[in-house]
């Protein structure tokens, strides 16, 4: 879905609505409130077709920052992104469904799934110590997602929430999907004649991830971003 917007170079989301953003492309969304706010999102608790969904609302420097590096739409990079993830062989019980996105000059929301659990940093925190079953299914994530030639997953505790599975045990859910993959657009000149070359694994960054997933120090900096979200 597509839609022409006039937008401002610096939105503004307040607590409990859409920022003077139409979301009549969507049909009818009601906006019950603000979860949190991040470098290229507000992200907001919303009811549409009946069922309770997220709706991310995206900022103008996020939006124009992404088109310079990779020449097309972030909504619609992370439509695809979340997409590849949600079909890929085994991975749809770890993935928030993509549900729709609209898009136009300097403007883009997205809906997804509404996941109901908390983050996997402050499951961590309350615990005091990882849950080896549930990081079982960190693993198996990766390893999913690597069958599926798919790569760089951006594997953190701020990007899980975890839920309780149809079974009764916790399982983690990716739900974010609008990181730009190192081997798509390489740091430097020197990581992408590595990558060319061959002498860079594509799996290496989840791999080194994965081995420091407990490692909490850069994200805990990060971690007011989420002050809002339920623990």
């Amino acid at each position: 879905m597509k839609l022409r917007l006039r937008h401002r170079r610096r939105q503004d989301y307040p607590e409990g609505g859409s920022g003077g953003l139409s979301l009549s492309a969507f049909g009818d969304v009601e906006v019950l409130g603000k979860l949190g706010e991040g470098v290229t999102c507000a992200v907001y608790d919303a009811r549409w077709k009946g069922r309770d969904v997220v709706l991310k609302l995206y900022k103008a420097g996020a939006i124009e920052r992404h088109h310079r590096l990779m020449g097309e739409e972030l909504v619609e990079f992370e439509w695809k992104r979340n997409r590849a993830f949600y079909d890929a062989p085994g991975l749809r019980p770890y993935v928030a469904e993509p549900l729709a996105y609209v898009m136009g000059p300097g403007v883009a929301a997205f809906i997804q799934e509404k996941l109901e659990g908390r983050l996997y940093y402050f499951d961590y925190v309350d615990r005091g110590s990882p849950d080896e079953e549930l990081f079982e299914h960190v693993k198996t994530i990766v390893r999913l997602a690597h069958e599926a030639q798919l790569y760089d997953v951006d594997l953190h505790a701020g990007n899980m929430m975890v839920v309780t599975g149809d079974d009764g045990r916790p399982r983690p859910m990716l739900f974010d999907f609008n990181f730009i993959p190192f081997y798509i657009h390489p740091p430097n000149p020197l990581v992408a004649i590595l990558l060319k070359l061959g002498v860079i694994d594509l799996r290496s960054r989840d791999l080194r991830k994965l081995k420091n997933f407990h490692d909490f120090r850069r994200f805990e900096r990060k971690v007011e971003r989420f002050a809002n979200v339920d623990r």
